[in-house]
């Protein structure tokens, strides 16, 4: 059995760490205010770090991963004075400060592991904290009086947060509730104690399974049904010894019992998203083809942004993003999604996220090793003057594609080897034997369902509330990294 504390620091330190941690972890899906935003708890651990002496920095920077991230805060940098000159009128510091969110998801996340390497116990304390935080904002934004209307599809709730984010959330929540709710069952003996963390375990799978279903975000379900069955399947094959009587399939069978019948009484919900499917293929690819700006004399010329004059001479200025002009009729890119019947809201949807990736594949091969600044994606589809029926997008509803069109290749590959990395270590963990099986798929699933998510819209680091349940998801594969190495050098 592992000691309680993996490295000599004071008590009364120790409580500090923890308590700002538990407020990351129960804020960290949430939106009730400015003094609860979750990374002020972050900010607090990294404070309590400077108390901990140099054991914490020189055990981070003895990590591949700590350090490729050094390089990587340095790339983003110097790539901001890049992507000024590219844009000269988004400034150094707005661009800056955009890049700084990844700067804040990649340290947040090495304090996080540090202090979960000197407590790993306070993992499943921690991650229980981060569905609890999430069914008390459910709770407290609901808009209990037309609780009839969410069900029948007519209304999306938001609970603090975009609906979209909101399905990611309760994706990751649901999954973690069933992972809560496995770990009891095998665990805890028999015993009225048990049976009210299984009701308790119960109720917060049903909840986030809810508000994934009200969230009405396609891209969350596809997450949840592809990431969730997979985990358990590599659980079962992985786990030893291997068989159905020790898998402890009876909370399984509860949970997918309990999915079947909030799906079937959520069947209106399903019935509006997906209306007009058999013409969603056809159409989209017709809105693919006809995407193009407003004004065809346009597209031959340099994007611009018109806030005020430029400095130095036209032949040495860098090519600029054009200001928002009045739209004076449909676009050609419009005559695509007519197709599709913009009525249908699954439909519309579609069609703005097809020409959306369009519009990002474009500027990706006009700048493909750099990109355009994480900061210019908005600027650039403003000066597309697609017709976005009446919304305004400033992102590319593709995490992957945001990062390609802001940094590039060299910028994008930087962000997947750290990706990789992180994952490695977590991997190498669960080798050594520092993790359990079941607790390594546990982070895994919630890896998968943050990863398909993303492809449909772009929820890695714009947010804070996306940032947060991150910055805990890889800090517990840095804490283990950490452990592993100790044991090493025993």
């Amino acid at each position: 059995m592992r000691p309680l504390i993996e490295v000599d620091v004071t008590p009364r330190l120790l409580r500090v760490a923890l308590c700002s941690l538990g407020f990351l972890a129960f804020f960290a899906m949430t939106d009730f205010d400015l003094y609860m935003r979750p990374e002020f708890g972050a900010g607090m651990a990294l404070v309590a770090m400077f108390f901990a002496g140099r054991t914490p920095w020189r055990e981070l920077a003895a990590l591949p991963v700590v350090r490729l991230l050094g390089g990587f805060i340095a790339f983003l940098i110097v790539h901001s004075f890049y992507a000024t000159w590219v844009v000269p009128q988004i400034s150094y510091a707005d661009q800056l400060s955009t890049a700084a969110k990844l700067v804040r998801l990649g340290v947040f996340a090495c304090v996080v592991g540090w202090w979960l390497s000197v407590c790993p116990r306070a993992i499943p304390g921690l991650l229980g904290l981060m569905v609890l935080g999430l069914l008390v904002a459910v709770l407290y934004h609901m808009p209990w009086h037309a609780l009839p209307a969410i069900w029948e599809g007519q209304m999306r709730p938001r609970f603090g947060i975009p609906e979209n984010l909101s399905g990611q959330l309760a994706a990751v929540g649901g999954w973690l509730a069933l992972c809560l709710l496995i770990g009891i069952w095998r665990d805890h003996p028999r015993g009225r104690r048990r049976n009210w963390l299984l009701a308790v375990g119960l109720a917060a799978y049903a909840g986030s399974f809810c508000v994934l279903l009200f969230s009405q975000s396609r891209g969350a379900w596809l997450a949840f049904l592809s990431a969730t069955p997979l985990a358990i399947l590599g659980y079962w094959l992985t786990r030893r010894p291997r068989g159905m009587r020790t898998l402890p399939w009876q909370p399984i069978v509860l949970g997918a019992l309990i999915s079947v019948l909030l799906v079937l009484g959520a069947r209106d919900i399903f019935a509006i998203r997906f209306a007009g499917a058999e013409r969603i293929l056809p159409a989209a690819e017709q809105a693919a083809e006809l995407v193009a700006p407003a004004d065809p004399a346009r597209a031959a010329e340099p994007p611009r942004i018109n806030h005020g004059p430029s400095k130095g001479s036209a032949a040495a200025s860098p090519p600029r993003v054009a200001a928002p002009s009045a739209p004076t009729g449909p676009t050609s890119g419009a005559e695509g999604t007519s197709t599709l019947d913009t009525a249908i809201p699954g439909n519309k949807a579609i069609g703005i996220r097809v020409r959306l990736y369009e519009l990002g594949v474009q500027k990706f091969k006009e700048r493909p090793l750099l990109g355009w600044g994480l900061d210019s994606t908005p600027a650039l589809i403003t000066s597309a003057h697609l017709d976005l029926a009446g919304e305004r997008h400033v992102h590319l509803h593709n995490s992957y594609l945001d990062a390609l069109v802001g940094m590039g290749l060299v910028g994008s590959l930087l962000l997947l080897t750290l990706f990789v990395l992180v994952v490695r270590e977590l991997v190498l963990a669960w080798r050594s034997g520092i993790i359990s099986t079941a607790s390594f798929w546990a982070l895994a699933g919630c890896v998968g369902i943050v990863l398909v998510a993303n492809a449909f819209d772009s929820l890695l680091w714009r947010f804070e509330y996306a940032r947060a349940p991150l910055e805990l998801l890889f800090g517990c594969c840095i804490a283990y990294a950490l452990i592993r190495r100790r044991d090493a050098t025993a």
